[in-house]
């Protein structure tokens, strides 16, 4: 069984790298477009891929309640790479369901459309100087995913090919300053100056033009000097910005699953694209799910209790005992999906040591139970193939 990870671990590592304050200067970690991490002097301007021997670069911070939130940052050199090394073996993403599985399911929720597209997530991510969007669909590349230089905006579910009532929506790219733009090939913007270029091969999605039940507007936005695209989930541009038009998709919301040892066995269910480091808790898996119900769906409730440990429990129901408070609410198909993964709610009431009655919690796992934990229902969601560190 793997070891869980901590925030004394880190300090451990710190520790041992040395330096801080010492001759190196005031060395500050940055990241390129790929989100390589490397250094800068701040008095020099200096840039070096391997923190300098001696070299600082940052400190834990308080975010509050004494609480001391630590970043990988902090470590210097080969030292932050090790800690990430710790982090990603308690990190697993869940296999997707067989596709004799996920064709039985689509035809179960869109059983009068043949064929029927599978679902695509896209990414928007944003970077700056000047700032700019990137747009990707994610298809299991994590240049794809959000980093440290390409930070998360929004993230939405479309169709991989046409269904009915979509329109095609493609993505293209400029090189330099980098940024991508999404054209809708019914309304090209007369303004936009800049020759722009398709991937090879082709990107892009379909989407629906107008509203559908359960998806979520998103709007294009553009500005010039350079010529920039962004996609906002926000009606009204800011200043500088015009609102090109608007298209729809099923809004999603990533999930990290934790679990902690001590001083017993519990697990936390954590809301969005970053993940904050915290003493005890390691991260099993990630999983997006849908913000609202769509055909074939249930929406499934997460209660957080602090007494006598902090525990949850997973529901298709709001809270209505004492103690407990909704603090999640998420949504995912009742069948398999292409591209979507099992996972199963879990339920305990005895301590696994002793077999004695403990207080109820559950989890969220991607296996079967085993005792003492015992099945309470599935669901089918989609796994995310990376962790973004707060």
């Amino acid at each position: 069984k793997k070891m869980a990870a901590s925030a004394q671990d880190l300090l451990a590592l710190e520790n041992d790298g040395g330096g801080g304050g010492g001759d190196g200067g005031d060395w500050e970690a940055a990241y390129d477009e790929s989100g390589a991490m490397y250094y800068v002097n701040n008095a020099t301007g200096e840039s070096t891929w391997e923190l300098p021997e001696g070299g600082a670069a940052g400190a834990a911070e308080d975010h509050g309640g004494g609480q001391m939130v630590l970043h990988t940052v902090q470590l210097k050199g080969k030292r932050a790479a090790e800690w990430k090394k710790v982090l990603e073996e308690c990190f697993s993403m869940p296999e997707p369901v067989s596709q004799l599985h996920a064709d039985t399911g689509k035809r179960v929720v869109f059983p009068n459309i043949d064929p029927v597209s599978p679902l695509v997530r896209v990414n928007v991510l944003e970077a700056q100087s000047p700032l700019r969007h990137k747009i990707t669909v994610a298809l299991g590349d994590k240049e794809d995913e959000a980093n440290a230089y390409w930070q998360p905006v929004v993230s939405f579910y479309v169709f991989a090919c046409e269904m009915p009532c979509t329109l095609p929506y493609t993505i293209e790219l400029r090189r330099e300053p980098f940024g991508t733009r999404l054209r809708q090939r019914k309304k090209p913007n007369p303004r936009d100056m800049t020759e722009w270029e398709q991937f090879d091969p082709v990107k892009g999605f379909f989407a629906y033009p107008e509203p559908m039940p359960g998806a979520a507007p998103y709007f294009v936005n553009w500005t010039s000097g350079p010529d920039r695209y962004m996609v906002s989930n926000v009606d009204k541009p800011d200043l500088g910005w015009m609102l090109c038009y608007r298209f729809h998709g099923y809004a999603t919301t990533k999930y990290h699953v934790l679990e902690c040892s001590e001083p017993t066995v519990c697990y936390r269910v954590v809301k969005g694209e970053r993940m904050v480091l915290e003493e005890g808790w390691r991260c099993l898996f990630a999983f997006y799910a849908f913000d609202e119900m769509i055909p074939g769906t249930t929406r499934y409730y997460v209660q957080e209790q602090f007494e006598p440990h902090q525990r949850i429990r997973v529901g298709q129901e709001p809270t209505y005992f004492h103690g407990w408070q909704d603090y999640a609410t998420f949504c995912a198909f009742d069948v398999p999906m292409p591209g979507a993964s099992r996972f199963s709610v879990h339920f305990l009431t005895q301590s696994p040591e002793t077999r004695t009655a403990v207080a109820e919690q559950s989890r969220i796992y991607f296996g079967d139970a085993w005792e003492p934990w015992q099945q309470k229902c599935n669901f089918y969601a989609y796994a995310a193939p990376t962790m973004l560190f707060d």
